[in-house]
């Protein structure tokens, strides 16, 4: 099954003016598949799921407490690009908790600077390391605004390959199994009931069934689109689906915006994978 959907994905892919990678996982077979898998790219927002992994291990070792207060402050506020608190007074007490829930459900760029002010960068690429993620580095806790041709290791990168395995880990801690995350099973477990809680629904779940379940977390960069998720059935994970796009042109020859075909050759990778995948 995985061998023939790989093939009508790439067929899909090849039809478009700009690079897709992917990477597929059955999580009842532990069959894969991949194009471009350990390609780098820009990790835009999907990023923010290591940062959370990052914090909810440091949950678990006592460094971090999800009650903690964070106080959102202005210091970030002319630097981001997404989410609502750059639009709210400074001086928002949130519990560490709901900070990371609005930075994975609203991708919201103020909560992500203050997380990673507690976490650091250091304690995310360690986690990362960890769980062999090879080709994924955490370089900003602000994007920085870059060219559209900006070299990939300009910004922070993964591959699909890794995005991939980063999901599956966080499944098989939810399961209860022993993972390079650190997480015990209630930690994990909280960090898919997050991402199925993501409000940003263009890509990945945009031609799905109303009602689809997904844990996931989209993201758009200076020149790509992305989003990467664990797919459900019958209230239990059944794959995993990372795709990112890169180099788009930001006008395409018909005149419409590069980033919403990608958007919706996301959408249509995410559909054949659904029409091939579930029970």
């Amino acid at each position: 099954m995985v061998k023939s959907l790989a093939r009508r994905l790439d067929d899909l892919c090849e039809t478009q003016p700009f690079h897709t990678g992917w990477s597929l996982l059955d999580l009842d077979t532990g069959a894969r598949a991949a194009r471009s898998g350990a390609r780098q790219v820009p990790s835009a927002s999907t990023r923010k799921v290591a940062v959370m992994m990052a914090v909810l291990r440091a949950v678990h070792e006592g460094e971090l407490d999800l009650a903690q207060r964070v106080t959102i402050d202005a210091r970030y506020r002319d630097r981001v690009f997404t989410g609502s608190l750059q639009h709210l007074e400074p001086g928002l007490s949130l519990s560490l908790r709901e900070a990371v829930t609005l930075m994975i459900i609203l991708s919201d760029n103020l909560c992500t600077a203050h997380v990673i002010d507690l976490i650091g960068l250091d304690a995310v690429n360690d986690l990362c390391d960890a769980a062999g993620l090879t080709g994924t580095r955490h370089r900003h806790a602000l994007i920085p605004p870059l060219a559209p041709d900006h070299p990939v290791d300009a910004s922070n990168v993964t591959t699909p390959d890794d995005q991939a395995r980063l999901l599956e880990l966080v499944v098989r801690g939810a399961a209860g199994e022993d993972t390079p995350l650190g997480c015990p099973k209630e930690l994990c477990s909280l960090a898919l009931d997050v991402l199925r809680g993501q409000q940003f629904r263009d890509a990945l779940p945009a031609l799905l069934p109303p009602g689809t379940e997904i844990a996931h977390k989209s993201g758009v960069g200076w020149r790509d689109v992305s989003d990467a998720g664990v797919f459900y059935a019958d209230g239990r994970p059944r794959y995993v689906l990372a795709v990112y796009t890169d180099e788009i042109p930001a006008v395409l020859p018909d005149g419409l915006p590069g980033v919403s075909r990608a958007r919706a050759h996301i959408a249509t990778l995410s559909r054949a994978c659904w029409e091939e995948m579930q029970p």
